[in-house]
């Protein structure tokens, strides 16, 4: 058990990222209650933790648990805890241990995201798997047979490339990323659409078949984010999509530090 980190029966668990911050109960029904809120709305946070933390109100131990790649942003949304639910949110990798090994060179440069994520997805298998988040960006990583972090893949976002594209032309329209109506693109913006969405089916398709090759078997293949039902939609070699697997990481590595899992 990590010192200062108490069992708890129901978590809140918040996801803070570039474009969304995610909140979400756990407790043994699993994750629910489950609210997703612009980054850039400052104005938002405080309505939307009031009603997660208020539907953890069945638990006898609660605490909050935070995974987060914004500094700044993490530091503003402790303090709205504190003030919203009176007590102090524990933060992965800051206060608590991420949730599983990793052998890669730099584990401090590594999204706790991508960790969180990874460690939910290996819970769920049991064993080798890949985990593809496309969000802001698009990440694939792996993840051994015996439950060890290997690293990955980093992307642009299915949205920054269409930003990319009207930025970088002259012509090019800002394009929002949609579902493809067929291979042959009838005009520039479903061209847009097909270009960015195909692409990120092939190099979905690329990335985890190299994983294979090195694990010599094809790992079970998760994938979550924003954007993943699209992409899943389109990739028939995806084996499970899941919304809030970050969010279950997350609570995983509390759980853990606290002696629970």
């Amino acid at each position: 058990m990590t010192p200062g980190c108490p069992p708890a029966d129901v978590l809140l668990a918040m996801d803070i990222g570039n474009s969304r911050i995610g909140l979400g109960v756990w407790d043994s029904d699993g994750i629910h209650d489950v609210r997703r809120v612009a980054a850039s709305c400052p104005q938002d946070w405080p309505a939307a933790l009031e009603q997660v933390w208020a539907a953890t109100a069945h638990g006898k131990r609660r605490a909050v648990v935070i995974g987060s790649v914004v500094p700044e942003r993490t530091r503003q949304l402790r303090a709205l805890v504190q003030r919203v639910c009176g007590v102090e949110a524990l933060r992965v990798r800051d206060d608590l241990p991420l949730p599983m090994p990793l052998a890669v060179d730099n584990p401090q440069e590594v999204g706790v995201d991508r960790v969180c994520s990874a460690a939910a997805a290996y819970s769920r298998v049991g064993g080798a798997c890949a985990v593809a988040s496309f969000g802001t960006a698009t990440t694939i990583d792996c993840v051994s047979q015996d439950g060890e972090f290997l690293g990955g893949a980093i992307l642009p976002g299915l949205s920054m490339c269409c930003e990319a594209l009207h930025r970088g032309t002259a012509q090019l329209p800002l394009v929002e990323v949609a579902e493809p109506r067929g291979p042959f693109a009838r005009n520039t913006r479903e061209a847009v659409i097909n270009g960015v969405v195909y692409a990120a089916v092939g190099s979905l398709r690329e990335i985890v078949e190299r994983f294979a090759t090195e694990l010599r078997q094809w790992p079970y293949l998760v994938v979550t984010g924003g954007y993943g039902g699209l992409v899943a939609k389109l990739a028939d070699f995806v084996d499970a999509v899941v919304p809030d697997l970050c969010l279950m990481g997350i609570a995983l590595a509390y759980r853990k530090a606290a002696g629970q899992e």
